[in-house]
């Protein structure tokens, strides 16, 4: 079983390594840790991304082109492309992620969100590169109004009243999906460890699990583990966007990790195997069990 050693203190040096912003530590608490990877199917990020995003008459209005993430990897945004030919023209913009209608079954997303085409096309816009309009909490408190959560009237902003206002929230880093999965994992030596290959959401939708692949060739007798997310470390270049994910780890503690079968990571959900996961990270202790993987739907 891994030592839990502080992922912070990994992230800070890395911080002074490298000059990126810290955006992610360890999280301290075992309960918060364990609630999260109650998982009943597989839920890939990398496959949400690029789902198309419907509307009630079933019209194809969107599709998701990545997700922005909390430290704690909650989904805070969805940044939705819509317009254009072929991807040549599209415009974006980010919805906070609890005014989608978000649902994983059989192994497929569908993500749903109340609005037409036109609807859309009024949004607010984002313009720059690596969306660095979630850093203003004005640009953000507009897109809120334009999109308020589920089971609530689109407030548009020549209709506004003081009972739709809501306190936006704006980012401090623009935590992409796509560019945690894709980095290398390092520990504090800088060894490289592996590829993230992917991030897995719980059945809250948070990300619960990372997958890292080690060895092989062109994916050929790779090894997949799955490491829990409350134990990475997250530094970010303000400039491009690009993560730097870290563990507190050595190669050979990385050799002896559970791992899952295959590139459909369907191990994770026989019983009690997610919970040898967190009991060999140190996520949970010894005879502590969460469930997970013990219901499916």
């Amino acid at each position: 079983m891994l030592d839990t050693r502080m992922t912070a203190k990994i992230a800070c040096c890395m911080v002074l390594a490298l000059g990126t912003a810290a955006v992610a530590a360890q999280q301290s608490s075992t309960a918060t840790s364990a609630e999260r990877g109650n998982l009943s199917e597989v839920c890939k990020v990398s496959s949400l991304i690029g789902t198309h995003v419907m509307n009630r008459a079933n019209t194809k209005i969107a599709h998701v082109r990545d997700l922005v993430l909390s430290p704690d990897g909650d989904p805070l945004y969805a940044i939705l492309g819509h317009g254009g030919v072929g991807g040549v023209g599209e415009t974006y913009t980010a919805v906070p992620f609890n005014a989608l209608d978000v649902r994983h079954a059989d192994g497929k997303w569908a993500v749903n969100l109340d609005m037409t085409a036109d609807d859309l096309k009024k949004a607010p816009a984002i313009e720059s590169e690596n969306y660095r309009e979630l850093n203003d909490r004005q640009w953000i408190a507009r897109a809120c109004q334009f999109f308020p959560p589920r089971g609530e009237s689109v407030a548009r902003p020549e209709k506004e009243t003081g009972s739709m206002r809501r306190e936006p929230r704006a980012v401090e880093w623009v935590l992409l999906a796509t560019k945690i999965r894709g980095s290398r994992l390092k520990n504090p030596q800088n060894e490289d460890l592996g590829k993230i290959e992917d991030l897995l959401f719980d059945r809250m939708h948070r990300a619960a699990f990372l997958i890292v692949g080690r060895g092989g060739a062109l994916g050929v007798r790779e090894q997949y583990i799955p490491v829990p997310w409350s134990r990475l470390g997250l530094t970010m270049n303000r400039e491009n966007a690009a993560v730097t994910a870290s563990i507190d780890a050595t190669k050979a503690e990385l050799d002896k990790a559970p791992v899952v079968e295959g590139n459909n990571y369907e191990t994770l959900l026989a019983p009690g195997f997610a919970d040898q996961v967190r009991h060999y990270f140190g996520t949970i202790s010894h005879g502590a069990t969460t469930g997970a993987g013990t219901e499916r739907r």
